[in-house]
């Protein structure tokens, strides 16, 4: 095989290589971002319905009466693995 036969052979073969990791990182690259489109899809639906829960404790203007507003899309996570849901009080 004379040189030059081999240095086209070499260059086309580099040029394919070259084609094919391309079209490979555009296909990951392709499939990452329709992972992540269905990952902000499935937790905007869920922050998306939020269960707020409102209780009202006494008469409102007397003594002692107060209201709690608890949103389940606020929730922390305790050490012990159960859900803690942070609430809002307000007193008066």
């Amino acid at each position: 095989m004379g040189p030059l036969k081999l240095f086209f052979t070499q260059l086309i073969e580099y040029f394919l290589n070259w084609i094919i990791d391309e079209w490979r990182t555009a296909k990951t690259t392709a499939n990452l971002n329709k992972e992540i489109r269905k990952y902000k899809e499935t937790t905007e639906e869920l922050y998306l319905q939020p269960q707020i829960e409102i209780k009202e404790n006494g008469v409102f203007g007397e003594e002692g009466w107060f209201i709690e507003i608890s949103n389940s899309a606020f929730s922390s996570q305790r050490p012990d693995g159960q859900t803690q849901i942070q609430q809002t009080e307000y007193r008066h």
